[in-house]
């Protein structure tokens, strides 16, 4: 009387347990592949960004060519930069959890930043370029694709710092991802885009400054 006792209550607690277990399985396996799928979404938009990025860069530079073929070999620099760039991304979208995996991107993309930076303080010697249409569209065009590409990074940080929190609260937890083969770890982005420098916001501004003066200073020797 008292097994039968016992089994009765021993048997739909015991089937109760697993039922509750097997849920909070697939719920804890539903939920980290729901966040981590978030993180690879906006991780394969990134890459994206940088791909036509580095395929506008070339662009920007067969339009300036065309006023400035002087500063041909400052232009190839950036074009290599530009194609190896690619390749940093390629290779970081196959593997991104690598340890150090950024670290080629973002030395490309300070390269390319000096580079270019270079190369804008010497266009000033060309007002007839940077007054053509064709060159401020390619220019803004750029530049907005480095502000997708800083928005989409901050979306991914927050993305990735959700799924790991999420993956590390509770030693249980972490247990269970590990027995169900799920990556405990997305790696943040960090300082991957260097900083605008505040001149580039007056850049349009220089070549009317510069015709300005050449106007101010013409004008006593016209007197004379």
């Amino acid at each position: 009387m008292t097994l039968t006792y016992i089994l009765c209550i021993s048997v739909p607690l015991t089937l109760t347990l697993i039922v509750c277990l097997t849920c909070y399985l697939k719920h804890v396996k539903s939920k980290s592949q729901g966040l981590e799928a978030a993180c690879m979404s906006l991780l394969s938009q990134i890459f994206a960004l940088f791909k036509r990025k580095y395929a506008m860069i070339p662009r920007l530079n067969e339009k300036i060519r065309e006023y400035a073929a002087g500063e041909n070999d400052l232009l190839k620099e950036i074009d290599k930069e530009a194609t190896l760039a690619g390749v940093a991304a390629e290779n970081l979208k196959r593997n991104c959890r690598a340890p150090g995996a950024f670290s080629e991107l973002r030395n490309r993309e300070n390269t390319i930043f000096l580079r270019m930076t270079a190369l804008r303080d010497r266009l000033r010697r060309y007002p007839a370029l940077l007054s053509t249409a064709s060159y401020r569209e390619i220019s803004e065009e750029l530049k907005a694709q480095d502000s997708k590409i800083d928005f989409n990074i901050r979306q991914y940080n927050d993305a990735a710092r959700e799924f790991n929190g999420y993956c590390h609260r509770g030693l249980i937890r972490r247990l269970i991802l590990k027995l169900l083969g799920v990556s405990p770890e997305a790696p943040l982005i960090e300082d991957l885009l260097p900083a605008l420098p505040e001149e580039d916001n007056k850049e349009s501004q220089a070549a009317p400054d510069a015709t300005a003066n050449e106007v101010k200073s013409a004008a006593p020797a016209s007197k004379n």
